[in-house]
């Protein structure tokens, strides 16, 4: 579907977007905009959709009740529809590409909600049949939804507009967060869940002007691999900014030494494109990897899945994004103990920008751009991460839950409907928390930290499109509550457990980057003061797969039938030493897919488990697993070997690393190590 040169994405702030939209193809629009005069534009009418999310209305004690005039969205089940009224408007303010502000009016819907409190926290109902949408006093990037009281017990921000011209212009909302407001957590007794979002909504109203007048841009010129200015390349490199994650629901959830129920956290994640121009340039302040080594930064498509065509890749290339949780246990081991499945973005709201392409599906040079958490909780962008070539940035779409008969068409249902998940639409592709990974009388003295990352097609550097952040996660309000820590860092999380430039003796860290991916080993070593030594080694595979694929790129039918990455981790031990134990942790709470450890001559291997040949509990992407071992072997330096789940060369990678040794190192010696050493 085509618009006319008229179509633009208006952005501003933390706004992001949602899929079943038409979109702006890139031949319809022209580049380099100069800015124009503000304007003031009046919309009404229209629809809404909303998505609400039981978990956090159940932490108000509130249970939505739908009123005759709000619909079943027939093409995404978790969503209402109901329409909004024509005898109001609501004004914004535009400059150029950019979203001002809110300037005054108002929006009513035609229908609404009785939100019962049922939970013996709120105080009364709430009446939003008919609500209102009103821009806040004290921020124009905002706004109050009003209920019959005229009280604004939720707000919603995170917005990202869209104004399509033509004969009948209109503007779209693309996804929008629907918040509790500071008063209405304090009435339900919660202050802590201030802010929390509720729903997800989306919306699409009528410009009553038909003489706007908006830039032209048009597409990108500057790809990944075309040529700059001075013999010069244009690089992608695009940065995590910030993110924060919030408890988002859960399954069985009773708190600490109950029936270890499952909880579900999910962030809301910003990045910012390369700034650089030619010259050096700081991205991200004050972070060690917030200067790109790309000194011309290239824009990035931003394509919503099953959408025609498009450059650079001739396909509905997207980004993808993933989060993943890590204990740092008391005794200084680290576990992985929740990851999500893939986000696939779909727009891009291109805000303090250095220069915008005026494009929603163009990432442009120095743009920053937010998928906030209740889009980054909704089923019908999530899928699972078995479905990507992360090295390469590619999704094979034909045969996954979306296009499960590969005919390049979005499946009815999907993803659900081609999955086994009996909890998909709740559940499914979340990432999924144990209480018992959680619970401080079970883990006393664990730390937690958070990630959040971008696989990005062609990104010269994935280190510092990931970020981790330190929580603290407590049992409150009848929930695991999550509080984001500082500071927040470009990387991953497990250069903030062993820093890769460490000069501790005890400590190692060391990279495997090779054409089908990166990965790290990082190891701590401590005496136990008993003549043993207990090895805690961490494995983070972050984008390694000897991928197994049918069809193409090129013919549009890529499908991937496995991205596997490691089946086994073993290290040199001598025959002579002894083990006295071992310990082996993955992201999972599967005991039946454990990795084992045997003694194979010099050498302690663990495997996976395997299924007709094939692994089945592989070290994938995205993921960490842990390894200990005790012996009475002092550590030396020597390597690792990852061993490739997938046939092909090498079989194995070694990597670098602190290693048990029948000789004792310097840093173990006590004047005696020529005495009844072995």
């Amino acid at each position: 579907m085509r618009f006319s040169k008229l179509a633009v994405a208006v952005t501003f702030g933390m706004a992001f977007a949602s899929a079943g939209l038409p979109a702006i193809e890139a031949a319809d629009v022209e580049r380099d905009v100069k800015p124009s005069a503000e304007q003031t534009l009046m919309v009404w009418g229209g629809a809404m959709d909303v998505a609400w999310f039981d978990g956090p209305m159940g932490l108000l004690g509130l249970t939505v009740e739908r009123t005759p005039n709000v619909k079943a969205n027939s093409h995404r089940p978790q969503f209402d529809t109901l329409g909004l009224q024509q005898s109001a408007g609501l004004q914004i303010r535009v400059a150029g590409l950019d979203f001002v502000g809110f300037a005054g009016g108002q929006l009513q819907a035609n229908g609404g909600y009785v939100l019962k409190a049922t939970g013996g926290l709120f105080p009364h109902d709430i009446d939003l049949r008919n609500f209102t949408l009103r821009p806040r006093k004290d921020n124009p990037l905002q706004l109050d939804v009003v209920s019959a009281d005229g009280k604004a017990w939720f707000y919603i921000d995170r917005m990202m507009y869209k104004i399509e011209g033509g004969s009948s212009p209109r503007m779209i909302v693309r996804a929008m967060d629907l918040r509790v407001s500071a008063e209405a957590a304090a009435a339900a007794g919660r202050p802590g869940i201030a802010d929390y979002v509720v729903a997800a909504l989306e919306m699409g109203s009528k410009i009553a002007s038909d003489s706007v007048v908006l830039p032209s841009p048009k597409g990108s010129s500057k790809w990944p691999g075309t040529a700059a200015p001075n013999g010069g390349t244009y690089e992608a490199d695009v940065f995590m900014q910030t993110f924060t994650g919030q408890w988002m629901l859960a399954s069985g959830e009773d708190g600490p030494g109950g029936a270890d129920g499952i909880v579900v956290y999910t962030p809301s994640s910003t990045l910012r494109n390369n700034r650089a121009n030619g010259t050096s340039t700081v991205t991200i302040p004050s972070d060690p990897l917030g200067t790109s080594t790309a000194p011309w930064a290239a824009d990035v498509v931003w394509n919503t899945k099953f959408t025609s065509p498009t450059a650079p890749y001739n396909n509905d290339q997207h980004p993808y994004l993933v989060w993943n949780l890590y204990r740092t246990n008391a005794d200084g081991s680290i576990e992985q103990i929740g990851q999500s499945g893939v986000k696939h973005a779909f727009l891009t709201i291109n805000v303090s920008c250095d220069e915008n392409p005026g494009n929603g599906h163009i990432l442009g040079r120095g743009c920053s751009d937010t998928y906030g958490t209740g889009n980054n909780n909704s089923t019908g962008d999530l899928g699972p991460r078995n479905e990507i070539i992360p090295a390469t940035g590619q999704w094979g779409r034909c045969g996954s839950v979306y296009d499960k008969n590969c005919n390049n068409a979005l499946d009815s249902g999907a993803p659900c409907v081609n999955s086994s998940d009996p909890s998909c639409s709740t559940l499914g592709f979340r990432m999924r928390v144990r209480e018992s990974d959680l619970d401080p009388a079970i883990n006393p003295g664990a730390s937690f930290r958070f990630e959040s990352w971008y696989v990005v097609r062609e990104d010269i550097s994935i280190y510092n499109t990931m970020a981790s952040r330190p929580v603290s996660i407590n049992w409150a309000a009848g929930h695991w509550q999550l509080t984001n820590g500082s500071p927040l860092l470009l990387g991953p999380a497990i250069d903030q457990w062993v820093s890769r430039t460490t000069s501790n003796p005890n400590e190692s860290s060391s990279e495997l980057a090779v054409g089908d991916g990166h990965a790290r080993v990082a190891v701590k070593v401590v005496d136990l003061g008993n003549g043993t030594w207990r090895y805690d080694y961490a494995v983070m595979n972050f984008d390694f797969a000897r991928a197994v694929t049918t069809g193409s790129e090129a013919a549009n039918n890529l499908s991937v039938l496995r991205n596997h990455g490691f089946n086994s981790f073993s290290l040199n031990l001598p025959a002579s030493a002894a083990v006295n134990s071992t310990k082996f942790s993955d992201a999972d709470d599967n005991a039946a897919n454990e990795w084992t450890a045997v003694r194979e001559g010099n050498a302690l291997v663990w495997r996976g488990p395997t299924d007709a040949g094939i692994a089945s509990n592989g070290l994938n992407w995205g993921t960490l697993y842990r390894f200990s071992v005790v012996t009475d072997m002092a550590p030396t330096d020597g390597s690792v070997s990852l061993g490739v789940a997938e046939s092909g060369s090498p079989a194995a990678f070694n990597v670098d690393a602190l290693v048990p040794s029948s000789v004792i190192p310097p840093m173990f010696a006590n004047g005696f190590e020529g005495v009844g050493v072995r």
